[in-house]
């Protein structure tokens, strides 16, 4: 009989049936066949690789995480003196990769009846066995970093292993490793895409396949316990971030959720643990980390599609969800309330509550233009985050059976709902700007002001004029919405000044379904899962934003590019955000 790991790892090539072949044996698939749907095969460079939470140990304190090289074969380490490791097979030969990913690399050699195989053992050990006639080397990095060489039979085994404390120690884990079956490690890694869900019946091979890498990104960006977070935790992602993300990890779980729903409560409940007795909460977190600022409050509308999708109602989730999310909502009410508490200047507020960001970082959008003046004003963005927060708080409260609190959270929502539509409305514009406290718009046609579709802000007829802007060529682009309009003068293909960002487009989704707006929601669903699609199989990774045109490749984009005072760094790939929205689009495709 065969085990649902065994019958993936056949569907992708890797192993056949015959007489020496099973769960214990290897042995290469016929030459004509082609990487099944159900794993990840797509090698370019980039490809995070790390060890995951799931499997065993891990460390954000001293992480060890890698990304696969774009020439060649190998894995750049993102340790001090950046150690890599170097594939060379025979004969300069090509390998057809059959599973690449985010822990295990296999692919079938011309002439050659094993595979190559490549995967983390630990959380810092990687082991492999090359074929006959392969050779691996470790090029720079510290004495901290080892690698061992085994010969069996024809072909090399090898085992890298990384120890801040020594290359003693490196050596011991490695040696360890080298006794490790090939087979089983396959085996134990292929057993996480045995287990994930598969997408819709009848679903088409580059989705499939997409699907599961997406599972194989929300994987390598988990962390297991780690003091002071005591549950299994998630990053946006583990190289160069590393640390948790407020706003990321409600994202996350919307993706957890449909392949392991406790993991899914568990990023939201890990994000808690950092709640301070006022309400708030850190946008950036982890062991030995703290941020000032904080994020967009989203942690209840997370909670909500988490605890609706869950079949047992977890109502005991949904309380202490409830209690983080009201604490930071009001934090934000508090302390973020333009003008301070009573507000104080004139003309703008005339005791209105609008809200301002702290910093470009809190928003979430920190190199926005919207920004370039600083931060001091009525950031229409924070109204919509607060307004969806205050409604999702009052549906939560209704379902627990606190009346009066929900009568309370619905009337914050009203109440920032006419700040907005009175002071944030452009006439004359028909859009939603952001504007300073002397009253001045900030005229800059950037995402922003579109939120009001989703949250609710905007009455029928906004909504209606903020359609059309929507649909015109200023947003409406091949790869969904752009931060920035196309044809502003600050539009940029640098972050937040214009590319597209999936979860932007998830929002956008969200509203216009909420306004009846189905075929276009569907389009944007289209392009959004499209625009992943094919950048994952250009370049086996799925990236952090994307060019709104499609044409310019992720590695390409500026990422905050115009910051003299800082090293931009590059745009991040593999990230979690497009992951599990991703899964999302297509596991739940109209919530």
């Amino acid at each position: 009989m065969q085990t649902r790991t065994l019958a993936i790892a056949l569907a992708a090539g890797i192993w056949a049936v015959g007489p020496a072949a099973g769960l214990g044996a290897a042995r290469a698939a016929s030459r004509g066949s082609e990487p099944g749907g159900h794993v990840p095969h797509v090698y370019g460079g980039g490809v995070l690789f790390a060890f995951s939470g799931l499997d065993g140990k891990t460390s954000a304190t001293t992480p060890v995480a890698a990304s696969t090289v774009g020439d060649g074969i190998g894995l750049r380490f993102h340790l001090p003196r950046n150690p890599m490791l170097r594939v060379f097979l025979p004969g300069g030969a090509t390998p057809r990769w059959q599973v690449v990913s985010n822990d295990l690399l296999v692919a079938r050699v011309p002439r050659d009846e094993l595979p190559m195989v490549i995967g983390f053992v630990s959380g810092s050990v990687v082991a492999g066995r090359l074929p006959a006639g392969g050779r691996v080397s470790l090029e720079g990095g510290e004495t901290s970093a080892v690698l061992l060489r085994s010969e069996v039979g024809e072909r090399t085994h090898f085992a890298f292993a990384y120890d801040s404390s020594g290359a003693a120690a490196a050596a011991v884990a490695a040696s360890a490793a080298l006794k490790v079956s090939i087979e089983s490690l396959v085996e134990a890694r292929l057993d996480f895409f045995a287990n994930a869900p598969h997408g819709p019946e009848g679903i088409r091979r580059v989705p499939a396949a997409t699907l599961a890498k997406a599972f194989s990104v929300m994987k390598a960006n988990v962390y297991a316990p780690e003091p002071p977070i005591m549950i299994r935790w998630t990053t946006p992602c583990r190289w160069p971030e590393q640390y948790m993300s407020l706003w990321g990890s409600a994202f996350h779980s919307l993706g957890l959720m449909h392949a392991d729903m406790a993991l899914a409560k568990g990023a939201l409940d890990a994000v808690s643990l950092f709640q301070g007795e006022d309400g708030f909460i850190p946008r950036q977190m982890g062991p030995g980390k703290m941020g000032e600022d904080s994020h967009p409050p989203m942690l209840g509308w997370a909670a909500w599609q988490v605890y609706a999708m869950d079949k047992m109602r977890d109502r005991e989730f949904l309380k202490r969800s409830f209690d983080v999310a009201q604490g930071h909502a009001a934090w934000f009410m508090k302390k973020r309330r333009l003008g301070g508490e009573p507000p104080s200047r004139l003309p703008l507020e005339y005791g209105e509550p609008l809200y301002f960001w702290q910093s470009a970082l809190e928003s979430g959008a920190e190199n926005s233009p919207r920004f370039d003046g600083g931060s001091d004003f009525a950031a229409v963005d924070l109204s919509c985050y607060l307004v969806n927060e205050c409604r999702t708080l009052q549906n939560m409260a209704q379902r627990l059976g606190y009346r009066e609190l929900a009568k309370t959270w619905g009337a914050r929502a009203e109440a920032i709902t006419a700040a907005a539509r009175k002071l944030l409305w452009h006439a004359e514009r028909g859009f939603f700007f952001d504007r300073k406290p002397d009253g001045e718009w900030i005229e800059t046609w950037t995402y922003a002001g579109l939120l009001p579709l989703w949250s609710g802000v905007a009455d029928d007829a906004q909504a209606a004029q903020i359609r059309k802007h929507l649909l015109s060529e200023k947003f409406w682009a091949p790869a969904g919405v752009p931060t920035v309009a196309r044809d502003d003068p600050k539009f940029k293909k640098d972050m937040w000044r214009g590319p597209v960002w999936v979860h932007i487009n998830y929002l956008l989704m969200e509203g216009l379904r909420r306004h009846g707006w189905t075929t276009e929601a569907d389009d944007l669903r289209a392009r959004t899962m499209t625009t992943i699609e094919t950048w994952y199989h250009k370049t086996g990774t799925f990236a952090e934003f994307y060019d709104p045109d499609n044409e310019t490749p992720p590695l390409e984009l500026g990422r905050k590019a115009d910051e003299v005072t800082a090293t931009p760094a590059p745009i991040m790939l593999d990230h979690n955000w497009p992951a599990a929205l991703y899964a999302d689009l297509l596991l739940r495709p109209k919530h």
